[in-house]
């Protein structure tokens, strides 16, 4: 399936839980921009206005500004934004790179209007099988060899010299082995919440809980569709539950979050 086939059912499926017609809408996390874009091409909306703290880092682009859309520099902590200005906030692939999810949700429904909607994705939490989140700086997707090297659930039992002594025997390439080392133990841009850490704070966030959906996966290849078969086995959960983190979390990969905004609340 093309990116822009997966964009298109992305955009149905947020239109199907908020309705995106003839509404004001903000999207946390816009990256380059061609969600918005399209939803603003396709599905009659007043307004669409993206906002991206790594606009001109991690997407090498800058504001610009279109018929019925604009993206611009922003923080979900510090939105920019007046009371009750929008109709719906949407996010994608943006809620496990945001520091204080808590303030970022509590920034969303002030600047929502009363019944106003939330809808997320966000993949993969740090808790599960891939929630490393490793993506070399020079590619954007994940790449199923790096994916490999990494052993299941790793990042979370491993510490950095026993990360690097496991990469070093499956690759001599220094600079890859660097680069992940830096980005499991260094990195700021994934927040390492758990599966249990955000679903405590949606469900305390003072909006309506309107849908949530969680998906599974127990293969580090699963994140691209290529494998399904179980990497979880006797000897790893033992190492992840004695490194603190609990058994019922390491399966899930995603969540899909509706939220809605009630005027008395």
């Amino acid at each position: 399936m093309s990116d822009n086939e997966q964009l298109k059912m992305l955009a149905e499926r947020i239109d199907s839980h908020i309705h995106l017609a003839g509404k004001k809408v903000l999207e946390i996390g816009c990256g380059n921009g061609d969600l918005l874009k399209l939803i603003a091409e396709s599905y009659d909306i007043a307004h669409i206005t993206g906002v991206d703290s790594s606009l001109s880092g991690w997407w090498g682009i800058g504001e610009s500004v279109g018929a019925n859309w604009s993206v611009c520099d922003g923080n979900a902590e510090r939105l920019c934004f007046d009371d009750n200005s929008f109709d719906a906030v949407i996010s994608y692939a943006a809620f496990e790179h945001i520091e204080n999810v808590k303030l970022a949700l509590s920034e969303i429904k002030r600047v929502m209007k009363p019944y106003g909607r939330f809808y997320t994705e966000f993949s993969p939490i740090w808790t599960s099988i891939v929630g490393h989140h490793f993506v070399a700086k020079d590619e954007t997707l994940f790449n199923p060899s790096h994916l490999k090297l990494i052993p299941p659930w790793g990042h979370l039992y491993m510490n950095e010299l026993q990360m690097h002594d496991h990469l070093h025997e499956q690759t001599e390439e220094d600079a890859l082995i660097d680069e992940i080392l830096y980005f499991i133990y260094h990195s700021s841009i994934i927040n390492r919440l758990g599966r249990n850490d955000f679903l405590d704070i949606i469900v305390n966030c003072g909006m309506i809980i309107k849908m949530y959906q969680e998906t599974i996966a127990f293969n580090r290849l699963a994140i691209l569709g290529m494998e399904k078969a179980s990497e979880l086995t006797a000897d790893i959960l033992k190492k992840i539950v004695s490194a603190g983190y609990d058994a019922t979390d390491i399966g899930v990969l995603s969540m899909m979050v509706l939220l809605e905004k009630y005027e008395s609340i």
